[in-house]
C-alpha cells in the first residue's frame, strides 16, 4: 500500500498544534491522541493513518479531533496518512463507535470492521538472519534451532510464527542472537492491496506490421484477445513467446505495463440459474400481500423494520429478491445477510440471476485478496448488491436503502469474538442509521424479534402457507425408548422409511447436530473419559475413532490406548457422530451414495459447495449433516428428513436450549416436501414429551412461543429481561476467581439485585485458562453502565486484561 508522508514546515508559520484521536486496532477501549504534524493539512474522521505505539507502527483509524494533552503529558506525532479523503464513511464509522460502546469492547477492533479486510492492522516484529561474523558465532549457527527454523522458513520469519513453529518461549534466546549478531530485527506493517499483473497492450501499426514466427503467433493471440490481456496469459511458459513479445515490445508494437487485475470469487460458486424474469413469478395471496408492504416501505426512504415470518416453503426468498429489485429501482442498494458461509452460494446464485455482476460477495471463508476486492466493488458503487454471513453487515455500500437478514433467528449471527455483536441487531441498528427498510425473515423467528413485531416495534407480515400443493411435510416422533434396541443409530422406521425413498429415486437428508465420529472414550474400569489435557471437556473421536480431537482448542492426538487415570486398557467408543453415521448408512444400503456436511467438511475451501452441488444435481442420495444442512437448502427430491437425535441440545445448561431445538427441528422438517412431492419427517427421541419437540412436530409456532415467554418471564431471561455476562479469563485460577469476585461486589453495591456470581463457566478451562463468569440481568441500560462502570472502576479506562464482556449473550456457555 502507497503511505503518503507529509514534510513538515516552519512550526512558527503555522498554526498551534493539531490534534487527533486514533482507534488503534489493538485490544484497548479507548482511541490514543496523537499530534498531527506541523505543515500537514487536516486529517478528518475515517481516514486510515500510521502512528507509533510502543516499538510498534500501527494503522488505526481517525475517530475524531483530539484534546491538547495537559502539560507535561508527551503525545507523539503520527507518522502517515493512507487515504486522500476518508476511506471510512460518516455513518459506517458511526456504526463502528456505536458496536464498541453498546458491546463494551475494545474501539480499534470495531473501527477494523468497517475498513477493507486487511486494511487496518498492528505492525508485526521480523526476524532475518545475518551471516555469522567470527568463529565461535558460526559455531553457534550450525546447530541452534532458532536459526534452523529460520533457515527452513526462508531467511525471515515473524517474532509470532517463530515461537508458534518452535513451540516455545524463545524471547531469551533471540535476545543472545541478537547480541551475537547472527539475527537482526525490522518491524513492518503489512496492508493487503490491489493485485497488478503486466498487461500486454496492442500499439498502432501491429496489425499492418510484417511478422512471421513466434512474433506472428504473439500478435494474433494478442487480437484475439481484444488488443490487451495478460502477459501471463499470452506467453504462458513458453520463453519462445515471451522472447517474441519482448521484440514486440522493443519496435513500439507493444506496451507493457502494471494494471490491477481484479479477483473475483470462484466463478463454479456465482454461477446464475437459468433466468426467469420476475414478472413470470407468480405469486401467492400472501406473498403479493407481503410484497406490497415492502414496496410501500421501501418508496418511503425512512427507517422501517419488517418481521417476515414465513413457514418453510413459504416463498420469503422470492420476497427478498423483489424488494432488492425495487431498492434499486429507486437508486439504491441493498444488503442480503445469511447466517452461514454455506448458504451464500444459493443466495448469490438466485441474485445473479436477477441482477447479473451488480451482486458482490462477502465472508470469511473467502481468500483475503478477493474479499478485499470485492469490499471495494462495493465502495466504489460498482456492486450495487452485497450478499453476505455476519461480517457482511459492515459492507460499504453507498445509499443502502435495504437491508435482508435471512433466518435471522440464528445464532451463527452472534460474534464469538471481541467485539462480540449480534449481526441482526446491528443491522437493525445500521438501517436506522441509514434510513433503511430492514426485513427480518425466519420461519421460526427469535424471540426477540416476535416480541417486537407483538409490541408493534416492528411491521409484521406472514406467510402461513408454502407455496406449492404439497403443503408442509407429515412429522413422526420415534420415541426411542421403546424401540428393541434404544440405543441404535438408526431405528427400524428411520431404515424402512430411507430404503423406501432409495427404491423411488428420492432424497433423504439425516440431521445430527454433533459432528466427528464418537462423543467420548471411557474407560471400562473406572469410568473415566479421555480428557483434553488444555481444556475441561472429553476428546471427541474422529475417523473411526482412530484420532481423538478437542474441539475447543483444536488439540488434536492419536486416540489413547490406555486410561490417562487408572492406566487400564478396557477403553470403549461411547457415543456417536456425523462421521459415524455416515459409515452406518454405507453398511446398511451399500448402494447408496452417501455425502456429509459438517465443520469438518467445511474447514476445506470450497467444500460445502461440492457437496451441495452434488446433491442437487441428486448425485446423492444421502446428505449427513450437522446444524449447517438444516436451513435456507431448497431440494426438490428430499421427501424424507431423518432427525437422528432429535433432544441432543435439551441437555445443555442453557436457557435458549429449548428454542434453539424447536427452531432446528422444524427448520429440517421443512427440508422435506418442497416441491411436487409429499415430505415426511421422523423425529427419533429418548424424551418425546418434551413441549419444544410436541410443538415441533406440529410445527406450531405460536403455541410454543406462548410457552417459552411465560418460563422467560418466569425465570428472568432475555427478552423479558436483558443480560450482560462477564466472562473472566486467565492462565492464573485464584487470579481470575479474585477478578470476577471484585467486579461481583462492585455490581452488587451499585445494582442491588439481579447479579449472578461468581461461578466457575460451564466450559471451566480452554486452552489453558481458568474461566470463571459474573451474570447480570435486568434494565439493558442500567446493567450496561453498570458493568462498565465497574471495569473501569477496577482495571482503569484503557484496558480490561483477561474480561470478555458478551452483551445480550445467547449462550452463558
Amino acid at each position: 500500500m502507497q503511505q503518503k508522508v507529509l514534510p513538515g514546515l516552519d512550526e512558527t508559520k503555522l498554526a498551534p498544534d493539531r490534534f487527533v484521536d486514533v482507534a488503534l486496532p489493538l485490544p484497548l477501549m479507548q482511541a490514543m491522541t496523537y499530534r498531527v504534524p506541523a505543515g500537514w493539512p487536516d486529517v478528518p474522521r475515517g481516514s486510515r493513518v500510521e502512528a507509533p505505539f510502543g516499538k510498534r507502527r500501527v494503522m488505526g483509524v481517525v475517530v475524531g479531533a483530539g484534546t491538547k494533552p495537559k502539560d507535561g503529558v508527551s503525545v507523539k506525532n503520527l507518522t502517515a496518512v493512507f487515504d486522500d479523503e476518508p476511506l471510512v464513511t460518516e455513518r459506517l464509522l458511526e456504526l463502528a463507535l456505536w458496536v464498541a460502546d453498546y458491546y463494551i469492547g475494545p474501539i480499534g477492533q470495531a473501527t477494523r470492521l468497517v475498513a477493507p479486510p486487511g486494511g487496518v492492522r498492528a505492525s508485526k516484529r521480523v526476524v532475518r538472519l545475518k551471516a555469522p561474523a567470527s568463529p565461535a558465532s558460526l559455531v553457534a549457527a550450525a546447530s541452534d534451532p532458532v536459526l534452523q527454523a529460520l533457515r527452513d522458513g526462508g531467511g525471515q520469519m515473524s517474532v509470532a510464527a517463530l515461537a508458534a513453529r518452535l513451540d516455545q518461549d524463545i524471547t531469551a534466546r533471540l535476545l543472545k542472537l541478537d547480541q551475537m549478531g547472527l539475527i537482526e530485527f525490522e518491524v513492518e506493517l503489512a496492508t493487503t492491496d490491489f493485485q497488478r499483473v503486466q498487461v500486454a497492450t496492442a500499439q498502432a501499426g501491429l496489425e499492418t506490421a510484417q511478422l512471421k514466427g513466434r512474433a506472428l503467433e504473439v500478435a494474433n493471440r494478442l487480437k484475439e484477445s481484444g488488443g490487451a490481456v495478460a502477459v501471463r496469459d499470452l506467453v504462458g511458459e513458453v520463453a519462445s513467446r515471451r522472447q517474441a513479445l519482448k521484440a514486440l515490445e522493443k519496435k513500439g508494437l507493444v506496451a507493457i505495463g502494471l494494471e490491477v487485475a481484479e479477483r473475483r470469487p470462484d466463478a463454479s460458486s456465482q454461477r446464475a440459474l437459468r433466468p426467469t424474469p420476475i414478472e413470470e413469478r407468480i405469486l401467492t395471496p400472501e406473498q403479493s400481500e407481503a410484497d406490497t408492504k415492502v414496496a410501500v416501505a421501501l418508496g418511503e426512504s425512512k427507517f422501517v423494520p419488517i418481521l417476515l415470518e414465513g413457514v418453510t416453503g413459504s416463498g420469503k426468498t422470492e420476497i427478498y429478491l423483489r424488494a432488492v429489485q425495487k431498492a434499486l429501482e429507486l437508486g439504491k442498494t441493498a444488503l442480503l445477510l445469511v447466517p452461514e458461509i454455506g448458504l451464500t452460494s444459493t443466495l448469490v446464485r438466485a441474485s445473479r440471476e436477477r441482477f447479473g455482476d451488480a451482486v458482490s460477495v462477502l465472508h470469511s471463508d473467502m481468500a483475503e485478496g478477493v474479499r478485499h476486492d470485492e469490499w471495494w466493488r462495493a465502495r466504489r458503487g460498482e456492486a450495487r448488491v452485497v450478499v453476505g454471513a455476519r461480517s457482511a453487515v459492515f459492507a460499504p455500500l453507498p445509499n443502502l436503502g435495504l437491508i435482508v437478514v435471512d433466518e435471522e433467528h440464528d445464532s451463527a449471527y452472534k460474534q464469538e469474538d471481541a467485539p462480540r455483536y449480534h449481526g441482526r441487531d446491528v443491522a437493525v441498528y445500521r438501517a436506522r442509521l441509514e434510513k433503511a427498510v430492514i426485513l427480518l425473515g425466519s420461519a421460526t423467528p427469535s424471540m426477540e424479534s416476535r416480541l417486537n413485531a407483538i409490541k408493534e416495534r416492528y411491521a409484521w407480515v406472514r406467510l402461513r402457507n408454502r407455496v406449492g400443493p404439497m403443503g408442509l411435510a407429515r412429522v413422526h416422533i420415534i420415541d426411542r425408548k421403546k424401540q428393541k434396541v434404544p440405543t441404535a443409530i438408526l431405528t427400524p422406521p428411520l431404515v424402512e422409511a430411507i430404503a423406501e425413498r432409495l427404491s423411488r429415486r428420492e432424497q433423504t437428508v439425516l440431521l445430527l447436530n454433533r459432528r466427528g465420529y464418537a462423543t467420548s472414550l471411557v474407560c471400562r474400569e473406572c469410568g473415566a473419559s479421555a480428557q483434553c489435557p488444555h481444556c475441561s471437556v472429553a476428546f471427541v473421536l474422529h475417523r473411526r475413532g482412530e484420532q481423538a480431537q478437542c474441539h475447543y482448542c483444536g488439540l488434536i492426538r492419536i486416540t489413547p490406548t490406555r486410561c490417562a487415570m487408572c492406566r487400564g486398557d478396557y477403553l470403549r467408543l461411547q457415543g456417536y457422530g456425523t462421521q459415524r453415521v455416515s459409515e452406518v448408512l454405507l453398511a446398511s444400503f451399500p448402494e447408496a451414495v452417501v455425502d456429509r456436511i459438517d465443520r469438518d467438511i467445511a474447514a476445506r475451501r470450497g467444500a460445502v459447495e461440492g457437496v451441495l452441488r452434488k446433491f442437487e444435481k441428486h448425485e446423492t442420495d444421502i446428505l449427513v449433516g450437522t446444524q449447517m444442512i438444516a436451513k435456507g437448502h431448497d431440494f426438490p427430491k428430499v421427501t424424507l428428513v431423518g432427525v437422528i437425535d432429535a433432544d441432543v441440545g435439551l441437555g445443555l445448561p442453557d436457557f435458549r436450549s429449548a428454542e434453539r431445538t424447536f427452531a432446528l427441528l422444524t427448520q429440517v422438517a421443512g427440508r422435506a416436501g418442497r416441491a411436487d412431492l409429499p415430505g415426511e419427517v421422523l423425529l427419533q427421541t429418548h424424551n418425546p414429551k418434551h413441549y419444544a419437540i410436541e410443538f415441533a412436530q406440529n410445527q406450531d409456532y405460536d403455541a410454543f412461543f406462548d410457552r417459552e415467554m411465560e418460563f422467560r418471564r418466569t425465570m428472568g431471561y432475555p427478552p423479558h429481561d436483558a443480560m450482560v455476562n462477564v466472562l473472566f479469563r486467565g492462565k492464573v485460577e485464584d487470579e481470575v476467581a479474585k477478578n470476577a469476585r471484585n467486579i461481583a461486589r462492585r455490581l452488587k453495591v451499585t445494582l442491588h439485585e439481579g447479579v449472578l456470581g461468581p461461578s466457575p463457566s460451564p466450559l471451566s478451562k480452554v486452552r489453558d485458562e481458568f474461566r470463571y463468569q459474573v451474570v447480570v440481568r435486568g434494565k439493558r441500560g442500567a446493567i450496561r453502565e453498570s458493568v462498565h462502570a465497574a471495569l473501569i472502576a477496577e482495571f482503569g479506562p484503557l484496558r480490561f486484561p483477561g474480561v470478555a464482556v458478551d452483551v445480550d449473550p445467547l449462550s452463558l456457555m
